[in-house]
C-alpha cells in the first residue's frame, strides 16, 4: 500500500509528463503562401579566393559542419551589454567540432589537414578537446533578409490545460520534488556503470601486468618495497672490506675546518663500547 510521500510522488511524475506531452503537440505549423520577413539572417559563404580552389567541394561540405547562422532584428548586428554601453558587434565565429563528435560521426580523413588540435575551455570550467578550422579566411559573412516561410498556431485547449498543470506544479513544488526524483535515479544508474566500467579497467590493468610478467621474465613479481636505514658505522662491522673507504673518508673530513667535521673528528677519536670490550 503506497503512503502519502509515494502517492504525491506519483501524481508529480503523472502531471509533468502530461506536462510534456502536451508541449509537443502545442503548435500547429501552417505553411504560408506568402512568406513575411523577420528579421535580418547572417550567415557563412565562401569567400572569391575559396571559390577558385580545386579542393572547393571539400570547403562547401566542412562549411555545412562548421557554419553558424545568427538572426537579430537590426541589420548592422549590434547589441547593447548594458543601458550606459555603447553598442557592439555579435561575435560569430566558426564552429569548433568537439573530438568526440568527429569519431562519431566519422568525417573524411581528408578535413584534418584543415584543422588543428585544440583545447577549448567551456563555460570557463572545464577544457574539452576540439578540431579548429585553420584558415577562416576561406570564409566570409553575409547578411540577407530572413524570410518565415511556416507559421505557428495555438491550440487554446492545449493552453489552458498548460496553464493549469504550470499553477498546479508551481503550488505543489512539483519542478523541484521531480528534479530531486530524477536526479536520483541517474545518481543509482550512473553508480552502477561507474563500478561496472572501474571492474573492467581493473580486470584489463590485471590482464597487463600478467602479460607484462610473460614478456620479462626478468620481472620480480614480489619485489620487495621495504626500505631499511643503514649507517656506514654499521657497513664497517658487517662487512670489513669497507673499513679501508671508511678511513679515507674521515681522513679527508679531518683536515676540514668546519664545526661539523671536527666534531665527528673528534667522535671517531673516542672508542665505541664494542671496541673497549
Amino acid at each position: 500500500m503506497l503512503n502519502s510521500h509515494a502517492l504525491a510522488d506519483r501524481q508529480v511524475i503523472a502531471a509533468v509528463r502530461e506536462h510534456d506531452a502536451l508541449n509537443r503537440r502545442r503548435y500547429t505549423i501552417i505553411k504560408l503562401e506568402q512568406p513575411i520577413q523577420r528579421g535580418w539572417r547572417r550567415l557563412y559563404v565562401l569567400s572569391e579566393r575559396a571559390l577558385a580552389r580545386r579542393d572547393r567541394p571539400m570547403l562547401e561540405a566542412i562549411l555545412a559542419v562548421i557554419g553558424t547562422v545568427v538572426v537579430h532584428h537590426n541589420r548592422d548586428f549590434r547589441r547593447r551589454r548594458d543601458r550606459r554601453r555603447k553598442l557592439v558587434e555579435i561575435e560569430q565565429p566558426l564552429r569548433p567540432i568537439p573530438v568526440h563528435e568527429w569519431q562519431r560521426k566519422s568525417y573524411p580523413d581528408e578535413w584534418h589537414r584543415h584543422f588543428r588540435y585544440e583545447l577549448v575551455l567551456e563555460r570557463n570550467r572545464h577544457w574539452q578537446p576540439y578540431w579548429v578550422f585553420t584558415q577562416p579566411s576561406l570564409y566570409e559573412l553575409k547578411v540577407e533578409r530572413n524570410w518565415l516561410w511556416h507559421f505557428r498556431e495555438v491550440d487554446p485547449a492545449i493552453e489552458t490545460r498548460l496553464s493549469e498543470l504550470d499553477r498546479w506544479l508551481e503550488a505543489h513544488e512539483g519542478w523541484q520534488r521531480y528534479g530531486w526524483l530524477k536526479g536520483r535515479r541517474q545518481r543509482y544508474r550512473w553508480k552502477e556503470e561507474d563500478s561496472a566500467r572501474q571492474r573492467s579497467l581493473e580486470h584489463e590493468h590485471k590482464r597487463d601486468i600478467a602479460r607484462a610478467y610473460k614478456t620479462f621474465p626478468e620481472v620480480d613479481p614480489a619485489a620487495s618495497t621495504r626500505r631499511v636505514r643503514l649507517s656506514l658505522r654499521r657497513i664497517i662491522f658487517i662487512f670489513p672490506g669497507v673499513a679501508q673507504l671508511a678511513e679515507a673518508l674521515r681522513s679527508d673530513r679531518s683536515q676540514c675546518g668546519c664545526k661539523s667535521c671536527r666534531r665527528d673528528h673528534s667522535s671517531s677519536r673516542s672508542p665505541t663500547k664494542r671496541q673497549r670490550t
